[in-house]
């Protein structure tokens, strides 16, 4: 599991005074940017797309000056893509479920995973029952 801590903005509210929609995607994508960066490979750095997203709601969140964490787990490694499964928590409440599936590109075509990605990928999966 990777965790990222994000410092909630004034500016992140909406007029109800809630984190706005696009920015949650935001902070996933803060959080996303977090985890490939520990892997870096001077032959192939990681170029990727968002192909889907997808966000449930689940508790508002208001501005508050304690950090949220998101958490991010892979859950699944494709030849070509990854699915990351994240939370946007604190230690009371869960705000935000998400999935995000990546494809890995190279010269605007898909190009597969590298064994070496595939490897830094597998210590970030969700457990199996």
């Amino acid at each position: 599991m990777h965790s990222y801590a994000i410092q909630l903005r004034r500016t992140d509210m909406d007029a109800l005074q809630h984190v706005n929609n696009v920015i949650f995607a935001q902070y996933l994508d803060e959080a996303r940017t977090d985890l490939l960066d520990g892997h870096h490979s001077p032959d192939t750095p990681w170029r990727v797309v968002v192909a889907g997203q997808r966000l449930s709601y689940r508790t508002p969140l208001v501005f508050r000056t304690d950090p949220v964490t998101v958490t991010t787990v892979v859950d699944r490694i494709g030849t070509s893509s990854f699915t990351l499964a994240h939370e946007v928590r604190d230690d009371e409440s869960l705000y935000l479920t998400a999935t995000s599936t990546l494809v890995t590109v190279s010269d605007g075509a898909t190009r597969a995973l590298t064994a070496a990605e595939r490897d830094f990928l597998a210590r970030f999966a969700a457990p199996r029952n």
